[in-house]
């Protein structure tokens, strides 16, 4: 909900009827009242609350509530709540209903008065009964929040519906934030979408914002993400962090606008610039990428550590990942380890996953098996995919925990659906081998595609192997040589072999023995005996 900071409305108008005996003193101090306030608008305001300060004295209570004001916010005179709580008392005892709408607030916040939510409420009232539509805003608030006063939603919706009617752009805000999500009344995005439509035409910041939302998402009007991007440059010109991420976002996504990276860089940057967690977040990620700007590790470890401290837990988990590659950092294995504990004991998955490498490799930790278990359990009770895999290795070979090799293909289908290459490959080994699945080369290519279209080598591997041999697929010689390139160039010493043997004899490709050594010499680098034999035999 949108609520009123501490915030002080200066009485602009003159009271009709007002406690004064002396009809004089009562010209003299609207006249000075008029001579402020003319001062005021010229900003001179130690002459605005000079004369303001004659004319409360003589009781004028427009002048006694914008003296009050001042004192509020120190224009002309040093910051004091207690002379504005005491001013606006004195106007309000006259029925001022903006002070009365102000001590109502006094009360609310603590300011110059002891906090007290039941007589503030008292106030609200008394300022609304007069058609004061902040104070019946204010009260809708506290129906809402049951702030000194029973909760009751309608009632809330009730005053912020009266005080939206009244042309009040907060009022018509919180009236469409009650629509959108059916609190006091049922949901309707349509009204929703009216109100919020209202309050951004009287340029409420806030109700540009979820206008820009509901053409995004379709909610109460036809999508219309280019309407979203309009609404969110408005927002975001006016200085709102939210709708500077969100414009970041569009252009980062390429979402209702040309996708831009350098544009996505700039409104992340305002945004950051606000201390907003997930903007920082995104601007390290863009300096670690080279994404709309220079790539900059160091820019990237710094904005990295700015969001951690503000919570973020992809930002902890990240600037871990810095630390353990000492990316714009000094490398300090011991310090990746913490941060990840730190945000793997928050119930971040990829730290919990992360943490559990350390342990099964025994990075920066003793490593422990078990305690490796534990974290990629949690991350993948998560569904985090690389935990549901490394859990359902686990639980294909029995290590810490029962072997049961059908409920490690369940993992890893589970993994393989949301596209994990790794996953992807032991699945497919499952099919190929018939682990708890009936022997299905088609299957096992198939996974064993998804995979290699990913990068994954091993997978990349045994398609050149099934493609040579026509598992599950027709042979084809030149397939496989496809395949084993992608593999061999990545450095895979059995693709590197099985690609020599291609060259060698010139299955796929033409006969060609200096390629085919050249390959060999590379996989035999790597400890590769059959290439080892090959080249000795070659001699």
């Amino acid at each position: 909900m949108q609520r009123l900071s501490i915030f002080f409305l200066f009485s602009m108008f003159f009271l009709q009827a007002f406690c004064a005996t002396d009809s004089l003193s009562v010209v003299v101090a609207e006249e000075e009242y008029n001579a402020g306030y003319a001062a005021f608008k010229s900003e001179d305001y130690k002459k605005a609350v000079k004369l303001w300060k004659k004319a409360a004295d003589k009781g004028n209570p427009n002048a006694q509530c914008n003296l009050g004001a001042c004192y509020s916010k120190g224009l002309g005179v040093s910051k004091s709540d207690k002379k504005a709580f005491k001013w606006f008392k004195e106007s309000a005892l006259q029925g001022n209903d903006v002070a009365q709408c102000n001590v109502g607030l006094c009360y609310m916040n603590g300011n110059g008065v002891k906090q007290n939510l039941f007589t503030a409420v008292e106030w609200f009232i008394q300022s609304a009964n007069q058609g004061n539509l902040i104070a019946l805003t204010k009260l809708g608030d506290c129906y809402k929040e049951g702030d000194g006063i029973e909760t009751d939603y309608r009632e809330a919706v009730n005053c912020y519906a009266d005080a939206a009617c009244g042309g009040y752009a907060v009022a018509q805000n919180e009236l469409a934030d009650c629509f959108y999500s059916g609190i006091g009344v049922e949901q309707n995005l349509t009204e929703a979408f009216y109100w919020y439509g209202q309050a951004a035409a009287q340029g409420y910041v806030p109700s540009m914002r979820s206008i820009a939302i509901c053409y995004e998402n379709g909610e109460g009007t036809v999508q219309d993400k280019s309407k979203a991007v309009e609404f969110y440059i408005k927002a975001a010109g006016a200085g709102d962090v939210e709708s500077q991420y969100y414009l970041a976002d569009c252009y980062y996504t390429g979402s209702g606008v040309e996708q831009d990276y350098r544009m996505a860089f700039q409104w992340y940057t305002k945004a950051a610039k606000q201390e907003h967690s997930d903007a920082l977040y995104m601007l390290a990620g863009c300096y670690y990428a080279g994404t709309g700007t220079k790539q900059n590790y160091k820019a990237a470890a710094l904005y990295y550590g700015k969001a951690a401290k503000l919570g973020n837990l992809d930002a902890i988990c990240q600037l871990a990942g810095c630390y353990y590659f000492g990316d714009g950092v000094y490398p300090d294995i011991d310090k990746s380890v913490e941060l990840y504990d730190m945000a793997a004991e928050q119930g971040h998955a990829e730290s919990q996953y992360y943490l559990a490498e350390c342990y099964y490799n025994g990075y920066g930790v003793d490593q422990s098996y078990s305690i490796a278990l534990a974290y990629y359990t949690l991350a993948a009770e998560q569904e985090y995919p690389a935990a549901l895999n490394a859990v359902g290795w686990y639980t294909l070979h029995g290590l810490e925990v029962e072997q049961d090799s059908c409920t490690a293909v369940n993992l890893f289908t589970a993994a393989a659906d949301m596209g994990h290459d790794e996953a992807q490959f032991n699945l497919g080994s499952c099919y190929y081998s018939g682990v708890c699945v009936e022997q299905d080369y088609l299957t096992a290519a198939r996974w064993f595609i998804r995979a290699g279209e990913q990068g994954n080598v091993t997978a990349q591997h045994n398609l050149g192997v099934m493609y040579y041999k026509g598992q599950g697929v027709d042979r084809n010689y030149e397939e496989s040589v496809k395949w084993y390139t992608k593999a061999a160039n990545a450095d895979y010493a059995l693709a590197q072999y099985d690609l020599g043997v291609c060259y060698y004899y010139g299955m796929g490709v033409d006969v060609d023995k200096k390629e085919a050594v050249k390959w060999w010499k590379l996989a035999a680098e790597q400890g590769c005996e059959d290439a080892i034999k090959a080249l000795k035999e070659m001699n």
